[in-house]
This record gives structure tokens, sequence and C-alpha cells, in this order.
């Protein structure tokens, strides 16, 4: 089964849990107190090691480092009926940690509570600072993912939530279920380039006299392509593009069902 008809499938899953969540959202109209509690850690990282965040709810954002080491700020956050319930439920989310000098590994875990009224709104937003060229791997299951100025390989899946890239000069491999995903090159990595996204659009900028071999595929919604100069390689049409940038280079893939996709030179 391939990747794409995989997510559909995930995608036809995941819609009525949304639903679902739609009607627990009027279920919690009264939880307007709020409670918030930081997790603060650095760890040290030996060059070509890997860091790996994986969140339940809440963003993840992750920028380059002012030195050699691995910073992480995760803010909890929880809403209940009152500040006491607010600050019960903050008890629910726990971040465990396993660190090594050749791979850091942090994830969010969610505990159910004893009653659902006890608290709701459950999140965590991590905000995390690597070398540059750090390997990162992250995924959040409610929440967007940023990634700024990042060289290292790049591994980000999002559910429900958006994937940005900016100022990405390493190869990098982004997907999501329901959500856009938006990535800017700074250059394109040898290793190459792999954007996918079931429910949403894919837009991907990159510099005009980069040099790749593009393969794009939509099966909802158009291709187009600005500022660039592009030699066909296969066939194209509305739903399809094959070409070569510049004579050629890596390979860059885009594959998405429902959105379109903008390919655009900077």
């Amino acid at each position: 089964m391939s990747t794409m008809n995989r997510r559909s499938r995930l995608a036809l899953f995941v819609l009525p849990l949304l639903v679902a969540a739609s009607a627990c959202d009027l279920a919690m109209a009264d939880f307007k107190s709020k409670e918030t509690a930081e997790w603060r850690k650095s760890y040290e990282l030996q060059p070509g090691g890997v860091v790996e965040i994986g969140n339940v709810n809440g963003k993840i954002e992750v920028e380059p480092a002012s030195g050699p080491g691995i910073e992480v700020v995760a803010v909890k956050s929880a809403s209940g009926a009152s500040s006491e319930a607010a600050k019960e439920a903050l008890k629910r989310i726990q971040i465990e940690d396993n660190a090594s000098p050749s791979h850091v590994r942090i994830e969010t875990k969610i505990t159910r509570g004893e009653s659902f009224l006890s608290g709701g709104n459950l999140s965590v937003h991590y905000s995390v600072r690597v070398p540059a060229s750090t390997e990162v791997k992250v995924t959040t299951i409610n929440g967007g993912i940023e990634l700024r100025g990042l060289a290292g390989r790049v591994t980000a899946s999002a559910t429900n939530g958006g994937v940005v890239g900016r100022e990405i000069s390493g190869p990098i491999d982004a997907s999501t279920v329901n959500g856009g995903v938006e990535v800017g090159l700074a250059q394109v990595a040898e290793p190459g380039v792999k954007l996918e996204c079931t429910n949403g659009g894919i837009k991907l900028q990159l510099p005009r006299d980069a040099k790749a071999d593009i393969a794009a595929r939509i099966s909802n919604g158009g291709i187009e392509t600005s500022n660039l100069q592009l030699d066909a390689s296969g066939e194209q049409n509305r739903r399809q593009l094959d070409g070569r940038l510049n004579g050629g280079g890596p390979r860059i893939r885009l594959e998405g069902t429902n959105g379109g996709i903008r390919i655009s030179g900077r």
C-alpha cells in the first residue's frame, strides 16, 4: 500500500475524531481556568547525533542554538472548571526523556483522569534549540510544527496541524494528514526533499539557481510553478509534473491528495 493511501485511510479515521472533539468542546465550554508549568532541560550531543521529539497535543518549534548543546523548554497547559481542577489536570501531563551522547528522545505522555470533567485542553508547547547540523525528528498528533534555519536531516510529521520550514538547507521529509506543508529552502541538499500532504496544500520555495529533479503529483487540485527555469522531463498536466530545474540535480518529490501544489523560485 502506498504512503499516500495509508495517509488517506488515516484521514478517514481521524476526521470522525475531530467531529467528536467538536462536541467535546461544547462540554468543556466552562473550563475557563488555565494553569501552566514549565519543563526545561539541556543536553550534550556528539556531532552526528539525533534529537527526537514526540508530542500529543501542542506545537513543536525547532531552531538553531547559539552553542553546541541542546536546549528544550516545554510549557505544559491545562484548563479546568476551577484553578484547582486545572492544576490537578496538569498532573496528567508527563514528559519522559531518554538521553545518550548520540540520541536524545523526548516524549509527551498524557494519562486519563478519573473523570472527564476533571480537566481538559491538555497540551505541551515545545521550544527546542539544537546545533544547526543536528538530525531532527519531530512528530505531533494535534498541533503544528515550525522549523527554522536547520542544516541537518529533518523528518517532520503532523496529523492535525501544518508543517512550516524556513531557511532549510539540509534534506527534509515532511508530511501531514490534515494541514498544509510550507517549506522554504536555502539550498537543495544532495539527499533531496520529500513533502506529502493528505488534506491541505503544499508550498515549496527554493533558490532560482538551485539544481533539482522535481516530481509532483496531486489527486484533487492543481500544480503551479513560478519564477523557475524548469524543463519538462516527462508528462505535465494539471495534476502531474516532472521537470528538471537548471539541468537537474537532487530529487524533490511532492505528493498530495486534497489541495494544490505551488512551487516557486526566489
